[in-house]
């Protein structure tokens, strides 16, 4: 049999392993019609990995800790293993998005004004004049929009804070951007089609990404100069977070037309609702051709 050896790891233990165990069964189906020899393996342990071959290769469909904080590409470079995606240095500067806003920051790309609290529950309203108009409250790490939510006031706030999937853990509290929402997904270095955002309920959250059939995901209208724009500001990001082969790069639009880049995510999303192959289909690429240019040595 041709092709190449191929483990495709998903599921986990994290708040997205649901997302992750979708995302790992479309890659691994793809990479069978591609004609690779595939196995699916859904890691409950970072040490599930020590029983592989170093005539194979990873492909990383975890998200959440344990596939976007580096550790587990940390633990395959250990042991010799090959892998696909970033590595563990471009994971840890995008995995917390306070550390990965800093970044952006020293490298002069915008970034919403954030602050941070380990712990929201004790946490007053916060009075900084750059949240006056409203802000979210984010976990500083994880992802799918869960425990994310807009406030506007204090009654909100207070609500909110009370509704958390998990509060034990640092939280960002990040300025509104009033304006447009868009994404861009970047692969071998190259741009695809940036795609912009429009959730019926006024906030990307979990339900508007993966439940909700009214979430509007269409081709960015904007003039060519600004899509230039757009896409040299996500390169950019990916070059100085050091991110390697695919990486999604959000990033907001203020009314004055100045873009703001929120978050990296390493390892994106590849189900049916997922940004990335969307992006993807519209660039005139189908999902088997998307897992091809990912996993190729090119």
């Amino acid at each position: 049999m041709s092709g190449k050896k191929i483990i495709v790891l998903s599921g986990g233990t994290s708040a997205e392993r649901e997302v992750s165990l979708k995302s790992g069964s479309q890659i691994h189906s793809a990479l069978i019609e591609l004609g690779h020899q595939v196995e699916l393996e859904d890691l409950l342990a970072i040490n599930q990995i020590n029983h592989l071959k170093k005539n194979v290769e990873v492909f990383i469909a975890l998200h959440g800790f344990e596939g976007e904080s580096g550790i587990l590409q940390d633990k395959l470079t250990n042991l010799g293993i090959d892998y696909f995606g970033s590595n563990a240095q471009g994971c840890i500067n995008t995995w917390n998005k306070a550390n990965c806003k800093k970044i952006l920051i020293e490298n002069g790309i915008n970034t919403p004004k954030f602050l941070t609290t380990k712990n929201i529950k004790a946490m007053e309203f916060p009075s900084d004049i750059f949240l006056k108009n409203g802000f979210y409250i984010k976990p500083s790490e994880e992802g799918s929009s869960i425990d994310t939510f807009a406030v506007k006031s204090n009654e909100e706030f207070k609500s909110l804070k009370q509704n958390l999937v998990n509060p034990e853990r640092e939280f960002l509290i990040e300025e509104t951007i009033n304006g447009r929402e868009f994404t861009v997904s970047v692969l071998k270095g190259r741009c695809l089609a940036p795609l912009e955002i429009i959730p019926a309920s006024g906030i990307y959250d979990y339900h508007a990404k993966y439940i909700a059939e009214d979430t509007i995901i269409q081709k960015a209208q904007l003039e060519p100069d600004q899509i230039k724009l757009l896409c040299d500001i996500a390169l950019k990001a990916c070059t100085v977070c050091e991110c390697k082969d695919w990486a999604r790069v959000d990033v907001m639009q203020n009314e004055d037309g100045k873009f703001y880049v929120l978050e990296i995510n390493t390892v994106p999303g590849m189900t049916d609702h997922s940004l990335f192959p969307a992006a993807a289909k519209i660039s005139g690429l189908s999902f088997n051709e998307l897992v091809h240019e990912i996993i190729s040595d090119a």
